[in-house]
């Protein structure tokens, strides 16, 4: 199983804001659509009960908590959900937020899915728990694109 990291943030790693996104950029909503549409993602209670829409429509949604909920598959470990995921003949999983999920996977991720925001992010409360740097040295830029004058993607493939 390919285990890809997806999400948005400033040039500081923000991340989030009270307990959501700090921004609302339509671009990168419809970009992370497209990329996670028909796939597995997995995220943390934080991000789950955030969401607007639950589960997010066509994807297998998984929250990683030790707390159970309605209409979505929990697992309490990493270990776990790997484990079970990959038995189950999951290809890729999306891992999507947030910052402590992000910490558990990033050393098993193959795949990045970046998009930097270039906006005023004022209260910021939540980072990216590895930064650019760091990044730049376990993990190659394959491609980039701008996907509006405040945000732009890039894909990163693990060296």
């Amino acid at each position: 199983m390919k285990i890809h990291l997806i999400w948005a943030q400033d040039e500081n790693g923000g991340i989030g804001k009270d307990g959501n996104l700090p921004w609302h950029i339509s671009e990168d909503l419809q970009n992370f659509k497209k990329l996670t549409l028909n796939s597995t993602i997995l995220m943390g209670r934080h991000t789950w009960e955030s969401l607007p829409i639950k589960p997010l429509p066509k994807r297998k949604n998984i929250v990683l908590t030790s707390q159970h909920f309605e209409d979505v598959e929990c697992f309490s470990s990493v270990e776990e959900c790997v484990e079970k995921l990959d038995a189950q003949g999951t290809s890729i999983l999306f891992v999507i937020g947030g910052s402590k999920v992000y910490r558990n996977f990033i050393h098993r991720a193959d795949e990045l899915h970046i998009t930097l925001v270039d906006k005023n992010t004022e209260g910021i409360d939540t980072y990216f728990p590895v930064t650019m740097q760091k990044i730049k040295e376990e993990f190659k830029k394959i491609s980039g694109i701008d996907l509006c004058a405040d945000a732009t993607y890039s894909h990163w493939v693990r060296k």
